[in-house]
Protein backbone atom coordinates (compact mmCIF):
# COMPACT_ATOMS: atom_id res chain seq x y z
CA UNK A 1 0.00 0.00 0.00
CA UNK A 2 2.64 2.18 0.54
CA UNK A 3 3.66 2.20 -3.09
CA UNK A 4 0.20 3.54 -4.06
CA UNK A 5 0.17 7.20 -3.32
CA UNK A 6 -3.15 8.74 -2.34
CA UNK A 7 -4.13 12.18 -3.47
CA UNK A 8 -4.67 14.34 -0.32
CA UNK A 9 -8.05 14.76 -0.84
CA UNK A 10 -8.98 11.42 -0.63
CA UNK A 11 -7.14 10.86 2.74
CA UNK A 12 -9.13 10.90 6.06
CA UNK A 13 -8.50 14.31 7.87
CA UNK A 14 -8.54 13.01 11.69
CA UNK A 15 -4.79 11.26 12.94
CA UNK A 16 -4.50 7.91 12.56
CA UNK A 17 -4.00 7.33 16.14
CA UNK A 18 -5.35 9.84 18.86
CA UNK A 19 -3.29 9.19 22.62
CA UNK A 20 -4.89 11.01 25.04
CA UNK A 21 -3.32 11.20 28.75
CA UNK A 22 -6.42 10.87 30.42
CA UNK A 23 -4.51 12.31 34.14
CA UNK A 24 -1.04 13.54 35.23
CA UNK A 25 -1.01 12.00 38.98
CA UNK A 26 0.02 8.28 38.99
CA UNK A 27 1.29 6.67 42.78
CA UNK A 28 4.59 5.41 41.31
CA UNK A 29 7.86 7.74 40.81
CA UNK A 30 9.60 5.95 38.08
CA UNK A 31 12.79 8.08 37.43
CA UNK A 32 12.38 7.77 33.59
CA UNK A 33 9.36 9.52 33.69
CA UNK A 34 8.08 12.09 31.66
CA UNK A 35 4.88 12.72 32.28
CA UNK A 36 3.95 16.13 33.49
CA UNK A 37 3.59 16.10 37.79
CA UNK A 38 0.34 18.60 37.57
CA UNK A 39 -2.88 17.32 39.12
CA UNK A 40 -4.79 17.66 35.43
CA UNK A 41 -7.09 15.57 34.41
CA UNK A 42 -9.34 15.40 31.26
CA UNK A 43 -13.16 15.59 32.08
CA UNK A 44 -14.93 12.01 30.66
CA UNK A 45 -17.24 13.66 28.60
CA UNK A 46 -14.47 15.98 26.74
CA UNK A 47 -12.82 13.05 26.21
CA UNK A 48 -16.14 10.90 24.71
CA UNK A 49 -16.66 14.20 22.40
CA UNK A 50 -13.54 14.39 20.65
CA UNK A 51 -13.30 10.34 20.35
CA UNK A 52 -16.67 10.74 18.48
CA UNK A 53 -15.09 13.64 16.26
CA UNK A 54 -12.03 11.93 15.54
CA UNK A 55 -13.66 9.08 14.74
CA UNK A 56 -16.03 10.64 12.10
CA UNK A 57 -12.97 12.31 10.71
CA UNK A 58 -11.28 8.75 10.35
CA UNK A 59 -9.33 8.22 13.27
CA UNK A 60 -8.52 4.42 13.63
CA UNK A 61 -7.34 3.94 17.72
CA UNK A 62 -7.40 6.01 20.89
CA UNK A 63 -4.88 5.22 23.24
CA UNK A 64 -4.92 6.33 27.06
CA UNK A 65 -2.11 6.63 29.07
CA UNK A 66 -1.28 9.10 31.67
CA UNK A 67 -0.24 9.52 34.57
CA UNK A 68 -2.02 6.26 35.56
CA UNK A 69 -5.05 5.69 33.78
CA UNK A 70 -6.57 3.24 35.43
CA UNK A 71 -6.48 6.03 38.87
CA UNK A 72 -9.28 7.53 36.58
CA UNK A 73 -12.58 7.39 37.59
CA UNK A 74 -15.07 5.91 35.42
CA UNK A 75 -12.78 4.58 33.27
CA UNK A 76 -14.33 1.22 33.12
CA UNK A 77 -17.61 3.30 31.49
CA UNK A 78 -15.92 5.54 29.54
CA UNK A 79 -14.01 2.66 27.68
CA UNK A 80 -17.97 0.84 27.25
CA UNK A 81 -19.02 4.11 25.61
CA UNK A 82 -16.25 4.97 22.97
CA UNK A 83 -16.40 1.60 22.44
CA UNK A 84 -20.12 1.15 21.36
CA UNK A 85 -21.02 4.56 20.24
CA UNK A 86 -17.80 4.57 18.24
CA UNK A 87 -15.37 2.76 15.15
CA UNK A 88 -12.56 3.33 17.50
CA UNK A 89 -10.21 0.44 18.72
CA UNK A 90 -8.60 1.38 22.25
CA UNK A 91 -5.54 0.69 24.22
CA UNK A 92 -4.51 1.29 27.30
CA UNK A 93 -0.77 1.59 28.91
CA UNK A 94 -0.51 1.19 32.61
CA UNK A 95 1.89 0.19 35.54
CA UNK A 96 -0.99 -2.15 36.14
CA UNK A 97 -0.79 -2.45 39.89
CA UNK A 98 -4.44 -1.80 40.00
CA UNK A 99 -5.98 -4.13 37.59
CA UNK A 100 -8.33 -6.03 39.86
CA UNK A 101 -10.70 -8.73 38.51
CA UNK A 102 -13.81 -6.23 38.80
CA UNK A 103 -11.41 -3.93 36.54
CA UNK A 104 -10.27 -6.29 33.55
CA UNK A 105 -13.58 -7.67 33.43
CA UNK A 106 -15.37 -4.45 33.04
CA UNK A 107 -12.19 -3.71 30.45
CA UNK A 108 -12.85 -6.88 28.94
CA UNK A 109 -15.17 -6.41 25.68
CA UNK A 110 -14.23 -2.42 25.59
CA UNK A 111 -10.63 -2.55 24.80
CA UNK A 112 -8.30 -4.05 21.93
CA UNK A 113 -5.24 -4.38 24.34
CA UNK A 114 -4.00 -3.57 27.66
CA UNK A 115 0.09 -2.41 27.48
CA UNK A 116 1.60 -2.63 30.65
CA UNK A 117 5.03 -1.25 31.60
CA UNK A 118 7.52 -4.13 32.98
CA UNK A 119 11.13 -2.71 32.27
CA UNK A 120 13.43 -5.82 34.12
CA UNK A 121 12.37 -8.79 36.81
CA UNK A 122 13.16 -8.32 39.92
CA UNK A 123 15.10 -6.85 42.38
CA UNK A 124 15.71 -4.14 39.11
CA UNK A 125 11.83 -4.10 38.86
CA UNK A 126 10.70 -2.78 42.18
CA UNK A 127 13.81 -0.43 42.41
CA UNK A 128 12.39 1.29 39.39
CA UNK A 129 8.94 1.09 40.61
CA UNK A 130 8.53 1.26 44.53
CA UNK A 131 6.23 -2.00 43.71
CA UNK A 132 6.77 -6.06 43.60
CA UNK A 133 6.48 -7.91 40.34
CA UNK A 134 5.71 -11.04 42.19
CA UNK A 135 2.49 -8.45 43.09
CA UNK A 136 1.69 -7.50 39.83
CA UNK A 137 2.30 -11.02 37.80
CA UNK A 138 -0.79 -12.60 39.12
CA UNK A 139 -2.98 -9.53 38.19
CA UNK A 140 -1.40 -9.80 34.87
CA UNK A 141 -2.07 -13.64 34.24
CA UNK A 142 -5.92 -12.90 35.15
CA UNK A 143 -5.95 -10.47 32.80
CA UNK A 144 -4.19 -11.97 29.36
CA UNK A 145 -6.99 -15.01 30.04
CA UNK A 146 -9.37 -11.89 29.05
CA UNK A 147 -8.00 -9.80 26.56
CA UNK A 148 -4.68 -9.41 24.47
CA UNK A 149 -1.40 -8.22 26.85
CA UNK A 150 0.93 -6.00 25.50
CA UNK A 151 3.98 -5.07 27.49
CA UNK A 152 5.95 -1.95 27.18
CA UNK A 153 10.64 -2.24 28.31
CA UNK A 154 11.85 1.26 28.17
CA UNK A 155 15.29 -0.39 27.27
CA UNK A 156 18.47 1.45 28.38
CA UNK A 157 22.08 0.46 30.23
CA UNK A 158 20.75 -1.25 33.46
CA UNK A 159 17.80 -3.48 31.93
CA UNK A 160 19.58 -4.05 28.27
CA UNK A 161 21.52 -7.26 30.36
CA UNK A 162 18.25 -8.28 31.73
CA UNK A 163 16.73 -9.08 28.73
CA UNK A 164 16.87 -12.49 28.43
CA UNK A 165 15.21 -13.19 31.73
CA UNK A 166 12.58 -10.76 31.05
CA UNK A 167 11.98 -12.77 27.68
CA UNK A 168 10.50 -15.81 29.63
CA UNK A 169 8.30 -13.43 32.20
CA UNK A 170 6.75 -12.09 28.81
CA UNK A 171 6.51 -15.51 27.25
CA UNK A 172 5.06 -16.52 30.57
CA UNK A 173 1.79 -14.02 30.48
CA UNK A 174 1.47 -15.02 26.80
CA UNK A 175 1.86 -11.46 25.98
CA UNK A 176 0.82 -10.57 22.15
CA UNK A 177 3.45 -7.41 21.72
CA UNK A 178 6.43 -6.86 23.22
CA UNK A 179 7.44 -2.69 22.65
CA UNK A 180 11.05 -2.01 23.24
CA UNK A 181 11.34 1.82 24.08
CA UNK A 182 15.24 2.76 24.29
CA UNK A 183 15.36 5.36 27.16
CA UNK A 184 15.60 9.03 25.97
CA UNK A 185 16.15 12.13 28.07
CA UNK A 186 14.51 15.34 27.00
CA UNK A 187 13.54 14.08 23.26
CA UNK A 188 16.96 12.42 22.35
CA UNK A 189 18.02 8.61 23.12
CA UNK A 190 20.50 7.72 26.45
CA UNK A 191 22.12 4.80 24.63
CA UNK A 192 25.67 4.77 23.84
CA UNK A 193 26.81 3.30 20.95
CA UNK A 194 28.13 -0.19 22.38
CA UNK A 195 24.73 -0.59 23.97
CA UNK A 196 22.69 -0.08 20.33
CA UNK A 197 25.10 -2.94 19.19
CA UNK A 198 24.10 -5.04 22.10
CA UNK A 199 19.99 -4.16 21.39
CA UNK A 200 20.59 -4.53 17.99
CA UNK A 201 22.39 -8.11 18.45
CA UNK A 202 20.05 -9.20 21.11
CA UNK A 203 17.01 -8.54 18.95
CA UNK A 204 18.47 -10.06 15.86
CA UNK A 205 18.66 -13.18 18.04
CA UNK A 206 14.67 -12.73 19.17
CA UNK A 207 13.33 -11.33 16.76
CA UNK A 208 11.65 -14.54 14.92
CA UNK A 209 11.33 -16.13 18.70
CA UNK A 210 9.49 -13.03 20.27
CA UNK A 211 6.50 -10.70 19.10
CA UNK A 212 9.22 -7.73 19.36
CA UNK A 213 9.04 -4.24 18.35
CA UNK A 214 10.92 -1.23 18.52
CA UNK A 215 9.97 2.38 19.21
CA UNK A 216 9.62 3.79 15.38
CA UNK A 217 12.59 6.53 16.14
CA UNK A 218 14.85 3.77 17.34
CA UNK A 219 14.99 2.21 13.73
CA UNK A 220 17.70 4.56 12.50
CA UNK A 221 19.95 3.25 15.24
CA UNK A 222 19.19 -0.85 14.27
CA UNK A 223 19.76 -3.11 11.57
CA UNK A 224 16.78 -4.84 11.28
CA UNK A 225 14.75 -5.22 9.28
CA UNK A 226 11.81 -3.46 10.73
CA UNK A 227 8.38 -4.01 8.03
CA UNK A 228 6.37 -1.43 8.16
CA UNK A 229 8.79 1.08 10.64
CA UNK A 230 8.43 4.35 8.98
CA UNK A 231 7.45 7.06 10.61
CA UNK A 232 3.62 7.72 11.18
CA UNK A 233 2.18 11.37 9.85
CA UNK A 234 -1.05 11.09 11.02
CA UNK A 235 -0.43 11.37 14.92
CA UNK A 236 -1.66 13.66 17.68
CA UNK A 237 -1.44 13.70 21.22
CA UNK A 238 -3.92 15.38 23.66
CA UNK A 239 -2.30 16.06 27.19
CA UNK A 240 -4.21 16.37 30.76
CA UNK A 241 -4.63 20.49 30.03
CA UNK A 242 -6.62 19.70 27.21
CA UNK A 243 -3.59 20.98 25.02
CA UNK A 244 -3.85 19.26 21.60
CA UNK A 245 -0.03 18.92 20.60
CA UNK A 246 2.35 16.50 17.67
CA UNK A 247 3.45 14.12 20.40
CA UNK A 248 3.79 13.59 24.45
CA UNK A 249 6.86 15.36 23.89
CA UNK A 250 6.22 18.57 22.18
CA UNK A 251 6.09 21.82 23.78
CA UNK A 252 3.56 23.65 21.53
CA UNK A 253 -0.12 22.92 21.03
CA UNK A 254 -3.21 24.10 20.61
CA UNK A 255 -5.46 24.72 24.11
CA UNK A 256 -8.94 22.69 22.81
CA UNK A 257 -11.58 25.47 24.15
CA UNK A 258 -14.52 24.12 22.90
CA UNK A 259 -13.72 24.53 18.34
CA UNK A 260 -14.43 21.18 16.60
CA UNK A 261 -11.60 18.99 16.89
CA UNK A 262 -11.06 19.49 12.92
CA UNK A 263 -10.45 23.22 13.38
CA UNK A 264 -7.69 22.31 16.10
CA UNK A 265 -5.98 20.24 14.14
CA UNK A 266 -5.35 22.73 11.62
CA UNK A 267 -4.97 24.79 13.56
CA UNK A 268 -1.95 22.72 14.56
CA UNK A 269 -0.50 21.93 10.89
CA UNK A 270 0.27 25.63 11.12
CA UNK A 271 2.76 25.95 13.93
CA UNK A 272 5.05 24.17 11.72
CA UNK A 273 6.24 20.69 10.21
CA UNK A 274 5.07 17.93 11.84
CA UNK A 275 7.71 15.75 13.82
CA UNK A 276 5.82 13.09 15.18
CA UNK A 277 6.32 10.89 18.26
CA UNK A 278 3.97 7.79 18.82
CA UNK A 279 3.93 7.49 22.30
CA UNK A 280 1.17 8.00 24.77
CA UNK A 281 3.02 8.46 27.85
CA UNK A 282 4.81 6.15 30.29
CA UNK A 283 2.96 4.50 33.23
Amino acid sequence: MDEAPVEPQYCDVGPELLSIALLNPCDLKCPFCYAPKSNHRLNAEFVFDVCKQCSALGTLEVAFGGGEPTLYSGLGELCRRIWTETDLGISLTTHGHHLTNALVDELMTHVSIIRVSIDAPEPIYSSIRGRSLEDLLPKLSHAAERLPLGINTVVNRTTIPLLDDLARIVRELGAVDWLLLPETKGGPFTNTESEWETLDRWISDHREKMPLRVAVEAVAFLTGPFPLSHEPDDYAHIRADRTLCRSSYAGDGILLTGQPIIDALRALDRLGPHKLIPCCGPA
